[in-house]
């Protein structure tokens, strides 16, 4: 069985990229995947500090903090999904630390990596317009070349603010759809 980690990185519980996450993992889920999910709100995990001390203590990184679950899960699977709302054109402040403490895996150091993982972009805006999305999408697409993972086609729900507006209109049908085509 292939392993999908969402990683949520809203700070509302049942928010719209959440839901729509969630969505993608219940569509996978009966056929080859299993699925797993990491709700970034739950946790503790620092910024980046840019030390270069990666892998010296065994570990991608030196910081002690809940970025160590976030690493083994990762390391598991084989599909990660990153939900995000979007919010200044970019990441939500809970998903742009895991971003910045993926530098271990382009240390020269490195003792596993993210190669031939692939990753899928769920996200959620308030917006009309689906050009919203731009700066997020430049950041993953560009992340995911520097990583080696292999960028799936994203999910990017334009129109949708307040909570449960995912739910309403054609989302959640495209966030399933695209769930069973993984």
């Amino acid at each position: 069985m292939k392993r999908i980690l969402g990683i949520l990185g809203s700070p509302r519980r049942g928010g719209n990229s959440e839901t729509l996450a969630r969505k993608v993992l219940d569509g996978a889920e009966g056929t080859e995947w299993v699925t797993d999910v990491i709700r970034l709100q739950d946790l503790e995990i620092n910024g980046c500090t840019d030390c270069r001390r990666c892998w010296s203590g065994g570990s991608p990184c030196v910081i002690e903090d809940d970025m160590s679950k976030v690493y083994e899960k990762v390391r598991e699977a084989d599909l990660l999904v990153f939900a995000s709302p979007l919010y200044w054109y970019s990441w939500s402040s809970q998903i742009k630390p895991i971003w910045d403490r993926f530098l271990p895996f382009v240390h020269k150091e490195a003792r596993w990596d993210l190669k031939d993982k692939r990753a899928l972009l769920v996200a959620a805006a308030g917006d009309d317009k689906p050009e919203a999305f731009e700066g997020m999408l430049f950041s993953f697409r560009t992340s995911c070349r520097l990583l080696g993972m292999e960028m799936v086609k994203p999910l990017l729900a334009h129109g949708v603010h307040g909570k449960g507006e995912a739910e309403k209109g054609h989302w959640l049908r495209l966030a399933e759809e695209l769930g069973r085509s993984l």
